[in-house]
């Protein structure tokens, strides 16, 4: 019995002693950008870390005048291991969020 504590302790300390990620220290994998700097813009990024993040925007005539028209999405893995996604489409109506596990 002595040798299954002192396994389950050797084992415990090897967990905590190994090395924590630092979110602090995550890099960009990549990174696409474009702005046309009138109607449109769109932009995508993936970090080291597993969040990944998308976004467009383009704008569009509407009865009132114009309006930007955004859809994006962003995810994510949280600390338990799981998966999420956000996705968003806003307009001139407001924002409207879809929210989901993956995994």
């Amino acid at each position: 019995m002595k040798y299954f504590i002192a396994f389950v302790l050797c084992v415990v300390s090897v967990v905590f002693c190994a090395p924590q990620s630092d979110e602090r220290q995550a890099e960009i994998l990549r990174l696409e950008a474009d702005n046309n700097g009138v109607d449109k813009y769109n932009f995508a990024y993936d970090t080291s870390n597993g969040i990944s993040r998308q976004e467009t925007g383009e704008l569009k005539t509407t009865d009132e005048g114009s309006a930007i028209v955004v859809r994006g999405s962003s995810s994510w893995t949280a600390p338990d291991g799981k998966k999420y996604e956000i996705s968003f489409y806003a307009d001139e109506f407001g924002y409207h969020p879809s929210f989901k596990q993956l995994a």
